[in-house]
C-alpha cells in the first residue's frame, strides 16, 4: 500500500503502465487491420484450448497475413514498471478459435394458426356469409310463406350453389393459367366463391330432406357425403385450408337453420362433415378441421339429448346418432395420430375427438330403457378401449400414443361408471365396481400403466363408499343387526370383493413404485388395510349371522375376526422379515387387532367370548413377537439367514435411511 511519501514512485509506475497500454493498443489495431485485408483462414486441424475446459477447437494452418510478423516471445516490460505485466503474443499466425457451437434448443410444438384476416379476406367472408344467409332465407322463408313449390325452391338453391362453385373453379383456373402463383395463393376470391357454393349445396340437400321430404334420409346422407367430400377434395387439390375451413364452419353454423329440429337427422348430417374432414386433415396436417367439426357435432348432439321427450325428439334416433358420432370420432383420432408426421396439434385434437362425444352419450343413455342404455354404454366402452391398443396398418404396427391411450381409458372409465347402475341394481352395483377395481388393479400391476391404476382406484373408491353406506353397513358388522339370509350372503360377497380390491390395489401401488418412504407406505397401507380389514370382518360376521342369526352368531363372528387378524399378522411378520410391505401390513394388523380388543371387544363382548378372544389374541401375539425377535436376531448374527427368510437387509437399510 502506498504512503503519501511515495507520490513520485507511484506516478512513474502509472506512467509506465499507460505507455505499455498504448503499445498494446497499437498492436491490436495493426492486427485487426491485417485480418480485414487478409482472406478468412481455413481450418484443417483442431487443438484443445488450455485452461478453457473445452474440447478441441479448429486450428488455422494458413500463412500469416501480409504485413504481420511471425509470433515472437513476449516483449519484456520496461524497467521502470515495478509490477509484472501479463505477456501478450504479438501479431502472427494464431490459433483461430471459432465461437463454440451452441445446440439449437428444441422448439415447443405450436398449434396451427388460422389464416390472417386481411381486408380482402374480411370482405370475401362477409360476402359469403350474406350470400349463404340469402340461401337460407330462400329455403326457409319460402317454405313458410308458400312461395314457389318445393321442387322450385330446392332447384333454385342447387342452381345458386352450382353457379357459385363453378365461378370459383373458373376463377381459380384463370389464376393458374396466368401463372401468377402469388395471386393464386393469396387471392381469396376463388376460395370464397367455392366455399359459398359448396355450403349452399349442402344446405339444399338438408332442406330437401328435412323441410320438403323430397329425398329419403339415406339418399340425403349419400348426397351430403358427396358434396362435403368433393369440397374437401377440392380444397386438398388447391392446397387451401381456408376453403376446407369455410365449408366446415359454414355448414356447422347454418345447418340448424334448415333442419326442423335438433334431432337425429341434424346430428347425422354433422357427423357426415366430421367423416369427410378426416382424410384431408390427415393428409395435409389440418387437424383444426376435425376439431371444429367434432366440437360442433358434439354440442348439437348434447342439445338433442337434452331435448329428448320434447318436441317429439326420438330417443332411439338420438342414441344411434350419438353412437355414430363416437365411432367416427374414434376413427378420426386414430387416423390423425397414426400418420408418420403427426404433430402435437394432431395429438391434442385426437384427444378432444375421443372426449367430446362422451358428453352427449352420458346425457342420452339414461333416457333409454334400462337394458338398452347399458348396451349403448358397453358398446361405447369397447370402442374407446379399442383406441387405446396398437393397430395394424399393412406391414407395420402403429401403437397408440400415450395421450390418446390415457384419454380413451379415462373416457371408457367414466362411461363404465354410468353403465353399472344402468345395468344392475342393489348390492350388485357396488360389488361389480369392486370386482372391476380388483381386476383393473391386477392389470395395472402386470402392465405398469398408471392410468389403469387410477381408474381402478376410482372404481374402488365408489364401490367402497357404496359398501360402507348401503351394501355392507356398520349396523350389521358392528351392532349385529340381523338381516334375511339372502341379504347376509350378498353382504358377505361384497365383503370379499372389498377385501380383494384393497389387496389388489395395494399390490399394484407397490409394483408401480409409489410407496417411496416409510411415512407414505404407512399411510397407504394403513388406509387400504383398514378398509380391507373391514371387508374381511364383514365377511366373517355376516357369515356367522347367516348361520346363527342371533347374538351368539354375532359374538362368534367377532371372536373369529380378532383371532384371525392376529394370526395373519403372525404370518406376515414371520414370512416377510426382509420385505417392507409384508412387515408394514403385519404391523397394521397388530395395531388393528389390539385396537379392536380394547375399543370394541372389551365392551361389546361378554362372558366366555371376551375371555376366549383375549386369550387367543394374546397367545398369538406372544408367539408372533417371540418368533419375529428370533428371526431378526439370527439375521443380525448370521446374514446368510437372510436368504432363507427374505433377509433383514431391507429393514436395516430402511432404518439407516430413516
Amino acid at each position: 500500500m502506498t504512503t503519501p511519501g511515495d507520490h513520485t514512485a507511484l506516478l512513474e509506475r502509472l506512467d509506465g503502465e499507460l505507455a505499455d497500454l498504448g503499445v498494446r493498443l497499437s498492436r491490436v489495431r495493426s492486427e485487426l487491420g491485417g485480418l480485414r485485408a487478409a482472406p478468412f483462414p481455413t481450418t484443417t486441424g483442431s487443438a484443445p484450448v488450455p485452461g478453457s475446459g473445452r474440447g478441441p477447437v479448429p486450428v488455422s494452418t494458413a500463412a500469416p497475413p501480409a504485413g504481420l510478423a511471425p509470433w515472437a516471445p513476449p516483449v519484456p516490460a520496461p524497467a521502470h514498471v515495478s509490477a509484472p505485466v501479463p505477456a501478450v503474443p504479438p501479431p502472427g499466425p494464431r490459433a483461430w478459435a471459432p465461437p463454440p457451437a451452441v445446440a439449437p434448443s428444441p422448439q415447443r410444438p405450436r398449434l396451427p394458426r388460422l389464416p390472417r384476416l386481411s381486408g380482402a379476406r374480411l370482405l370475401a367472408a362477409t360476402g359469403a356469409g350474406v350470400t349463404l344467409l340469402g340461401v337460407v332465407l330462400l329455403l326457409v322463408l319460402a317454405a313458410s310463406r308458400g312461395w314457389f313449390g318445393p321442387e322450385a325452391r330446392v332447384g333454385l338453391g342447387a342452381l345458386v350453389g352450382l353457379g357459385l362453385l363453378g365461378a370459383g373453379i373458373v376463377l381459380q383456373r384463370r389464376r393458374a393459367a396466368e401463372h401468377d402463383k402469388a395471386a393464386g395463393t393469396a387471392d381469396p376470391g376463388p376460395v370464397s366463391l367455392a366455399a359459398t357454393g359448396l355450403t349452399a349445396l349442402y344446405l339444399t340437400v338438408a332442406a330437401a330432406t328435412s323441410l320438403y321430404d323430397l329425398l329419403p334420409a339415406v339418399g340425403a346422407l349419400v348426397l351430403a357425403l358427396l358434396v362435403a367430400g368433393g369440397g374437401l377434395v377440392l380444397a386438398d387439390r388447391w392446397q387451401r385450408r381456408d376453403l376446407a375451413l369455410g365449408v366446415v364452419v359454414g355448414v356447422d353454423l347454418l345447418l340448424p337453420a334448415v333442419v326442423d329440429a335438433a334431432g337425429a337427422l341434424l346430428v347425422v348430417l354433422l357427423v357426415v362433415i366430421v367423416a369427410a374432414t378426416v382424410p384431408v386433415a390427415a393428409r395435409r396436417g389440418w387437424p383444426v378441421l376435425v376439431a371444429v367439426s367434432t366440437a360442433f357435432a358434439a354440442l348439437v348432439a348434447l342439445v338433442g339429448a337434452g331435448a329428448v321427450g320434447i318436441a317429439g325428439a326420438s330417443t332411439t334416433g338420438i342414441a344411434l346418432a350419438v353412437a355414430a358420432l363416437l365411432a367416427v370420432a374414434v376413427v378420426a383420432a386414430l387416423v390423425l395420430v397414426s400418420t408418420p408426421d403427426a404433430s402435437a396439434a394432431s395429438t391434442v385434437v385426437a384427444g378432444l375427438a375421443l372426449a367430446l362425444p362422451v358428453l352427449p352419450l352420458l346425457a342420452v343413455a339414461p333416457s333409454l330403457d334400462r337394458p338398452w342404455g347399458a348396451v349403448l354404454d358397453v358398446a361405447a366402452i369397447l370402442v374407446l378401449l379399442g383406441a387405446a391398443v396398437p393397430t395394424d396398418r399393412g406391414s407395420r404396427r402403429v401403437p397408440a400414443t400415450p395421450a390418446v391411450s390415457v384419454t380413451a381409458i379415462a373416457a371408457a372409465a367414466v362411461v363404465a361408471l354410468q353403465a353399472v347402475p344402468l345395468a344392475l341394481t342393489g348390492a350388485a352395483q357396488g360389488g361389480t365396481l369392486l370386482g372391476l377395481a380388483a381386476v383393473l388393479a391386477v392389470l395395472a400391476a402386470r402392465t405398469g400403466r398408471r392410468v389403469v391404476l387410477v381408474v381402478a382406484g376410482a372404481f374402488g373408491a365408489v364401490g367402497g363408499v357404496l359398501a360402507l353406506v348401503r351394501d355392507l353397513p356398520l349396523d350389521v358388522v358392528v351392532d349385529g343387526d340381523v338381516r334375511p339370509t339372502g341379504t347376509l350372503v350378498g353382504m358377505a360377497v361384497v365383503g370379499i370383493l372389498l377385501a380383494a380390491a384393497c389387496g389388489a390395489l395395494l399390490h399394484a401401488v407397490a409394483r408401480a413404485d409409489l410407496l417411496g418412504g416409510r411415512d407414505r407406505t404407512a399411510v397407504v397401507v394403513g388406509l387400504l388395510g383398514v378398509v380391507g380389514l373391514y371387508g374381511a370382518a364383514g365377511v366373517v360376521v355376516t357369515a356367522a349371522l347367516a348361520v346363527a342369526p342371533d347374538r351368539t352368531g354375532f359374538l362368534t363372528g367377532h371372536v373369529l375376526v380378532t383371532i384371525s387378524w392376529t394370526a395373519l399378522a403372525l404370518v406376515l411378520l414371520v414370512r416377510g422379515v426382509g420385505a417392507v410391505l409384508p412387515r408394514v401390513l403385519g404391523g397394521v394388523l397388530v395395531v388393528a387387532a389390539v385396537a379392536k380388543l380394547i375399543l370394541f371387544d372389551l365392551m361389546a363382548l361378554d362372558g366366555l367370548a371376551r375371555v376366549v378372544v383375549f386369550l387367543g389374541a394374546g397367545l398369538v401375539l406372544l408367539v408372533a413377537g417371540t418368533r419375529y425377535a428370533r428371526l431378526v436376531t439370527s439375521a443380525e448374527v448370521d446374514p446368510g439367514t437372510l436368504a432363507q427368510h427374505d433377509g433383514d437387509a431391507a429393514e436395516r437399510s430402511w432404518t439407516r435411511r430413516d
